[in-house]
């Protein structure tokens, strides 16, 4: 008689699955697909085995159930485990579907506005130059591309300049450590000291505005030197505070530099204003009046104030006065010099400076 657990059909001495995968006679399980092997048992496997059959049926079963209540216990273990907020039904698969990654948290956004450190300082033409070098504020690098950035220069809390740039249009990439390089440039109206008050390097410092490019990108080509948009509030002070400051600073300052080579001589005189002065319909403040020096001074590397209150040749003694050497001992030099570099009659002539005469016959206007 056939050994009750082997099938027809199979390798001899094999026992077949309920799939019809050929097994050896001591698997309990199917070794290509798993499934319990005799589990159902044919009832004349049974009759003809009498006891001995049945306690091997018995042991079968009784495997195939423990698989049961281990596998069920598994799946009770998970469904236990989830959050009681976790209803996400399970998928027409098996009762199971594809579990969803978590999500990646993206790279922090840096707040900090960039670090900035003076490498040039000079006044040229264009303005107040300063050369500029940008680390990010962050360790993880950052990317400059703010509409309105104030960037101030300072010494100690004497303020220099400050100005408004646009870095969207050419976004500076900055990647830790390294130092991206700018020029910036403080047109006329954006600084108050020049170079030659300041003894040290200047301190920048960048302030981002609120309008700042959502998602920026480093540009290609970078704009190597960028120009201020607008004026902007100085890092220590006011604008005004700061001009008449500024001015003071200047009076104090060229005083004994006009008295050792002007004074009892003639010299051109091309600016006198004073704050609360009304031109061309508009009232000028103390900044109107410092920007119309720092002009000439730009123009012309002899150009000094004056304040009329420290010379007698004044009627007045509240007027903020520019003039150029050299000086000359005739007012015909003085007004020479005028005629050559183009000024109009009125707005350069000879005046006398002196602390031993009055105003008198101390002005001679050109023809």
């Amino acid at each position: 008689m056939a050994d009750a657990w082997s099938q027809p059909g199979g390798p001899s001495g094999s026992v077949l699955c309920p799939q019809g995968h050929a097994n050896s006679p001591s698997y309990r399980f199917c070794s290509v697909c798993g499934s319990p092997i005799g589990v159902v048992p044919f009832p004349e496997d049974i009759e003809s085995t009498g006891s001995s059959g049945r306690r091997r049926l018995g042991w079968i079963i009784g495997a195939a159930a423990a698989v049961v209540v281990v596998v069920t216990g598994a799946t009770t273990a998970v469904l236990l485990s989830r959050p009681s907020g976790d209803t996400s039904a399970a998928g027409a698969a098996g009762g199971f579907e594809t579990g969803t990654p978590a999500a990646v948290s993206a790279a922090p956004v840096c707040t900090e506005p960039p670090i900035l450190e003076t490498e040039s300082f000079d006044l040229t033409d264009e303005g107040l130059v300063v050369g500029a070098a940008l680390f990010s504020g962050c360790p993880g690098g950052d990317v400059e591309a703010g509409e309105a950035v104030r960037v101030t220069v300072a010494d100690g809390e004497r303020d220099i300049a400050a100005g408004e740039f646009d870095f969207s249009a050419s976004p500076v990439e900055m990647r830790g450590s390294v130092p991206e390089h700018r020029t910036l440039v403080f047109p006329k109206g954006m600084y108050w000291r020049t170079p030659d008050m300041v003894s040290g390097k200047p301190t920048l410092v960048a302030h981002r505005g609120e309008r700042r490019t959502a998602t920026p990108v480093a540009s290609m080509a970078a704009v190597e030197r960028l120009v201020a948009v607008g004026p902007a509030e100085p890092e220590h002070g006011s604008v005004e505070g700061v001009a008449k400051a500024v001015l003071n600073e200047l009076r104090d300052a060229d005083y004994p530099v006009v008295l050792e080579g002007a004074a009892n001589s003639w010299v051109p005189q091309v600016s006198s204003k004073r704050a609360g002065l009304v031109v061309d319909g508009r009232t000028l403040s103390n900044a109107d009046v410092l920007r119309d020096h720092l002009d000439f001074r730009q123009r012309f590397d002899q150009a000094r104030l004056v304040y009329s209150g420290q010379w007698s040749t004044f009627n007045d003694s509240d007027w903020w006065v520019t003039v150029v050497g050299p000086s000359w001992v005739y007012p015909e030099g003085a007004n020479g010099w005028c005629d050559r570099q183009g000024f109009g009659v009125d707005d350069c002539f000879a005046k006398f400076l002196s602390n031993l005469f009055g105003p008198e016959r101390t002005t001679v206007y050109r023809k």
